[in-house]
């Protein structure tokens, strides 16, 4: 592994860990605001898979 990849799938893992910081924030949002509640939960939904789509691209090592 180069340094450039090394540095590629620590960039990576802290991308998909904001994702998924901001897919439970959301959520917890959610269940205090109804009028928004099923919008929110469906971004949340969106980012958790986009997370898990970037970590299988970036391959093992970077959760």
């Amino acid at each position: 592994m180069t340094p450039d990849d090394n540095g590629l799938r620590h960039s990576i893992g802290r991308t998909s860990a904001f994702m998924r910081m901001a897919a439970i924030e959301l959520r917890r949002i959610a269940e205090s605001d109804l009028g928004l509640a099923d919008e929110l939960r469906r971004i949340a939904d969106q980012l958790d898979a986009d997370a898990d789509d970037l970590e299988q691209s970036a391959g093992p090592g970077t959760r």
